[in-house]
């Protein structure tokens, strides 16, 4: 999966995807995202927003490449 946010609310993420997901949609076309909440202690809680269903490490590092050719952002989540 590659984490593309970190956002302080569901609606934010969601709102991030849409955004993210136009902006990207030559290299997102029928991929999918996971919103995961976290609970970061003192920092509050997060949603992290992600793309999922890559069938290997290898395939997501490579996506992640591509976007950041093309202007955006993101990393390898665990």
């Amino acid at each position: 999966m590659l984490q593309i946010g970190a956002y302080k609310s569901q609606a934010e993420a969601d709102s991030a995807w849409t955004t993210y997901k136009a902006k990207h949609a030559a290299l997102l076309s029928g991929a999918s995202n996971n919103v995961q909440q976290a609970d970061l202690g003192d920092k509050g809680t997060w949603y992290r927003l992600r793309v999922v269903g890559f069938p290997s490490k290898d395939v997501a590092s490579a996506m992640c490449d591509r976007l950041k050719a093309d202007g955006g952002n993101c990393f390898l989540g665990k």
